[in-house]
């Protein structure tokens, strides 16, 4: 790889708190000029008729209400996939989800949109007509259908294009990994993760020591295994991590987070159980009351 990609995936392991914010204000962006040039449209078709009384403002104010309640729409929708990620469908149940997902998105983009637009005219002498609702909300649902399934497909390339170049780890061997996970006939079977995962980022594979990882952090269908310098996810769920590294050290402390104990500097308990470890890096992680009493039991043989 060369020095530009490695400093490119540098960056964007030094600036990932920020990952989050900005792609939903590029998605916003992309809306409204997206609408904008729609709205343009509209109002060039309109302004060919002689009779036309639309004025110049409502093109706009129907094509930005759509943007706007698409907007407020993507933060709850993408949440409820990395939600639906975290767990094992076949294909037909995923799809029926993904479906459900698309009407549910349809009806509240719908309910939005609609909303701003009578609030928006009640300001004007003009009156706001939908026109019949069941011909009006079908041609909108078949726009939405259409728009989710654009909105997922950019989502899957741009997680799958992002993990490549941050570094994604996999277990070596990953086939003879499932043969011991599942072994003959399906049964599940106790294994142990090897001491090294391969992290292939963009045209590069290299190794990385689970004993370099401080902790882990779920994250949908993924983990994020975060060591002193970067972070890596691994498609892995968390409980299966916890069962399959605890000989490495690793123990859960939250429903979302594990820790490598030999990393731990120092741990603050409240009263109500929940507490915080912090790492030797400075990192602080959460501690679930859940899981209080299964910490204390591992480390107080070494603290003896």
């Amino acid at each position: 790889m060369g020095s530009g990609d490695e400093k490119l995936s540098q960056f964007f392991r030094n600036t990932e708190r920020y990952h989050k914010w900005a792609a939903f204000v590029l998605l916003v962006i992309y809306l409204f000029l997206n609408n904008s040039i729609n709205a343009a449209s509209d109002w060039t078709e309109l302004s060919r008729d002689a009779n036309n009384s639309t004025a110049l403002w409502e093109p706009y104010l129907w094509e930005y209400s759509s943007a706007l309640a698409t907007a407020l729409l993507v933060v709850p929708l993408i949440f409820s996939i990395r939600k639906l990620d975290t767990y094992s469908f076949g294909i037909r149940i995923w799809l029926l989800w993904h479906f459900a997902f698309a009407s549910l998105f349809s009806i509240a983009h719908v309910t939005l949109m609609v909303t701003f637009r009578e609030l928006c005219y009640l300001l004007s002498d003009k009156e706001y007509n939908f026109g019949p609702l069941a011909r009006e909300f079908f041609y909108e649902y078949r726009k939405d259908i259409w728009g989710y399934i654009t909105l997922i497909t950019f989502y899957y390339i741009i997680m799958f294009s992002y993990r490549r170049l941050i570094g994604e780890a996999s277990v070596l061997r990953e086939h003879d990994a499932d043969e011991q996970l599942h072994g003959a006939g399906g049964t599940t079977l106790s294994s142990t993760l090897p001491d090294n995962l391969l992290v292939k980022k963009l045209n590069r594979e290299f190794l990385v020591k689970l004993s370099d990882v401080y902790w882990i952090e779920a994250s949908g269908n993924y983990i994020n295994l975060h060591t002193l310098k970067s972070t890596f996810p691994l498609r892995y769920t968390m409980k299966q991590f916890c069962e399959n590294a605890g000989d490495k050290g690793f123990i859960r402390v939250h429903r979302s987070y594990a820790i490598q104990c030999t990393f731990i500097n120092n741990i603050a308990f409240e009263e109500s159980g929940d507490g915080t470890a912090v790492l030797l890096d400075g990192t602080k992680v959460a501690i679930s009351r859940r899981y209080k009493e299964d910490l204390k039991a591992r480390l107080t043989p070494s603290l003896s």
